[in-house]
């Protein structure tokens, strides 16, 4: 990642003051289900759900990205980062059900589980977007002064990099672990 900062989710307040925590955004999507029994709104879900990166439709899934930034000036000799941004996007894509009023009472009670489930799943995920925002902002506030500004730019995005890396693999293994949080409630059937 170069010295640069994205703007996800069409946010134009990226570019304002510092901020004391990182600048997050979630953006939620739906696609529509239909059908009257556990089998048939199963069926919908694996047939229209996001794609997974095992190339799977799942019925649920969180994707997310940190951006960053930072000013750095030359000061007696030496390069000191001056100012730093971090920018933490979130989309998710979620099932809707349509006519889910005309379902039966524990067709519906299923599906609340199924939802409650969803959302514990993608609490992990924003959890680790957050985290790998705040660590990557410390971090960055924190890296000593390199003789040069080339020098700390590239010490900055690696280690940027590298924290973002290690956060995205666990949303991914997370993912995996739990087949998309199948094993963790987020099935009909």
């Amino acid at each position: 990642m170069k010295n640069g900062f994205y703007c996800l989710l069409g946010i134009a307040a990226c570019a304002g003051a510092a901020q004391a925590a990182p600048l997050s955004q979630i953006g939620i999507s739906y696609y529509f289900i239909e059908g009257g029994s556990a089998l048939i709104l199963t069926a919908e879900m694996d047939q229209k759900g996001p794609i997974g990166v095992d190339g799977r439709n799942h019925p649920a899934r969180t994707k997310w990205d940190a951006q960053w930034r930072f000013r750095h000036n030359m000061h007696d000799g030496v390069c000191k980062m001056e100012k730093v941004s971090v920018m933490v996007g979130m989309t998710m894509k979620r099932p809707r059900w349509r006519k889910e009023e005309q379902g039966s009472a524990s067709l519906r009670k299923r599906w609340k589980q199924l939802i409650e489930a969803v959302d514990r799943n993608e609490e992990f995920h924003k959890r680790q977007a957050l985290e790998a925002g705040n660590e990557i902002e410390t971090a960055l506030n924190a890296l000593a002064p390199e003789k040069t500004c080339e020098a700390l730019t590239e010490a900055a995005n690696s280690v940027a990099t590298e924290i973002l890396g290690t956060h995205q693999s666990a949303s991914r293994d997370y993912d995996l672990r739990t087949d998309y949080g199948r094993k963790n409630g987020v099935r009909m059937i």
